[in-house]
């Protein structure tokens, strides 16, 4: 990689951070150093600063000086360059001043020009005597006690990886059956912490992460921890990843981010998020997709609107909901009723996972994909219909339109071509599973607990 020149890193205390965003795309560094007229060191400002101050609505147009560190950690010019290298990796940061004595910029030094090129440069497929990929062994899921983790863990399991989860336990432990599984390994931590993340990571060769509050209502409880783990933590997820070498990095992305529109979306189309939960989305594809040197392998998965049964169950995504208020209340409410949607069931998120882990890399480097089936767009009140047909005693209540209702219909034929991915599985069947499991398995009859619903759980942490 060319080393870019240091002019090109140096940007006055008197820019804009959109300025700054303009030399931080231009030299591809991912960060700047603000100097005074002397070049003496102010500050300095990484790419994950200034997508946390667009996430926290910050006018652009502001001096760059409201979002610099102003204590950055740096290198004297008189450190031998061994030294200096043991330094850079003993402080886990990416880009790093090296300064004279009085505080002058002189040079730099950033994780692509540090890594052991040899090492970096290992092809990351290996291939096995036919030529065929072998996919990788052990596999940390963040977030694999929750909704989508517990179903994609256990069936990882059962295909014989290894299995490292890292969860906070932020909805319980009720879905976490693993422990005594063999080849399975449970971290519990929080992945905003650099240290868990560092200590899982360790000796694992891909990474699934899935670890972020979900919803756009559970996300608007408290936008500044929103913001820390959907966001941030991402991206010193990506950034561990790259300096300890992981070979393929997989982040659930979601089919919001499109928020309203009135043509069909495809991977291409303009993005229009509606709430915080989609600008993080966005913001961490950013972070994700700015992160592909030396053949890291990122790769986004833009879900369809999740439905079906889990281990850890959820009531509050529309499929869910809607079946479980017709089985328990004999009426379901639907707001508006026109809006496209996309559904996907939990299972086939988890089969296209497994595809992705197999996959070659030419296929699947630095894409994004939608996931999900073309056959499985539906207006709402579709839905509502769905379910009355198979339960024709209920009450389908459509309720006025509400402003900023997501509405959205997607293609998803990139993910049917390169990868050949369909649904196995379509709404009504997980309506039939739920009815099944209330109605005959007597489940879910405590239905109205907190655990079910992502913004209830997290009011009461």
């Amino acid at each position: 990689m060319i080393k870019r020149k240091l002019t090109d890193l140096i940007v006055s205390p008197d820019s804009t951070i959109h300025s700054v965003v303009d030399a931080i795309q231009q030299s591809g560094v991912r960060g700047v150093f603000v100097c005074d007229s002397d070049r003496e060191l102010v500050g300095i400002v990484m790419d994950s600063d200034i997508r946390r101050s667009i996430l926290k609505n910050m006018d652009l147009k502001a001096s760059v000086k409201t979002i610099m560190k102003t204590s950055p950690f740096i290198i004297y010019e008189d450190v031998p360059t061994e030294k200096r290298k043991e330094l850079f990796v003993e402080k886990d940061k990416m880009l790093v001043p090296i300064v004279s004595k009085n505080n002058r910029v002189v040079d730099y030094m950033w994780i692509h020009d540090i890594l052991d090129k040899e090492t970096y440069h290992k092809v990351l497929e290996v291939k096995d005597i036919d030529g065929g990929i072998i996919p990788p062994q052990k596999i940390l899921v963040v977030g694999g006690v929750g909704y989508i983790g517990s179903i994609l863990t256990e069936k990882l399991l059962r295909m014989g990886y290894k299995v490292r989860v890292l969860d906070i336990l932020l909805y319980g432990k009720d879905s976490l059956h693993f422990l005594e599984r063999e080849g399975f390994e449970f971290v519990r931590g929080d992945c905003r912490d650099l240290e868990t993340i560092k200590q899982a990571l360790n000796g694992v060769d891909a990474v699934i992460h899935l670890g972020e509050i979900v919803g756009d209502p559970a996300c608007s409880v408290n936008e500044t921890f929103t913001i820390d783990t959907n966001y941030s933590a991402t991206h010193m997820i990506v950034e561990q990843c790259i300096r300890l070498r992981i070979k393929r990095f997989i982040f659930a992305s979601s089919c919001s981010v499109y928020g309203q529109s009135d043509c069909e979306v495809t991977e291409e189309s303009p993005l229009n998020p509606c709430s915080l939960y989609a600008r993080c989305k966005i913001e961490s594809e950013k972070a994700i997709l700015a992160s592909h040197y030396n053949r890291f392998c990122p790769i986004i998965l833009r879900l369809a609107t999740v439905h079906g049964r889990s281990h850890r169950q959820r009531f509050d995504l529309v499929v869910n909901k809607l079946t479980l208020d017709a089985l328990t209340k004999g009426r379901i409410h639907i707001f508006g009723g026109k809006q496209w949607r996309p559904f996907i069931s939990v299972y086939d998120i988890c089969q296209c996972i497994v595809l992705v882990l197999h996959a070659d890399n030419s296929k699947i480097i630095n894409q994004i994909f939608n996931v999900g089936d073309a056959r499985e767009n539906y207006r709402l009140l579709e839905v509502g219909n769905i379910i009355q047909e198979l339960i024709p005693t209920i009450e389908v209540v459509v309720e006025g339109q509400k402003k900023g209702l997501r509405s959205y219909r997607v293609n998803f034929e990139r993910i049917k071509e390169q990868l050949a991915f369909s649904s196995e599985y379509k709404v009504i069947d997980s309506i039939k599973d739920f009815i099944n499991a209330y109605q005959t398995l007597n489940m879910y009859k405590d239905y109205n607990d907190s655990k079910y619903y992502n913004v209830r759980a997290l009011k009461e942490v």
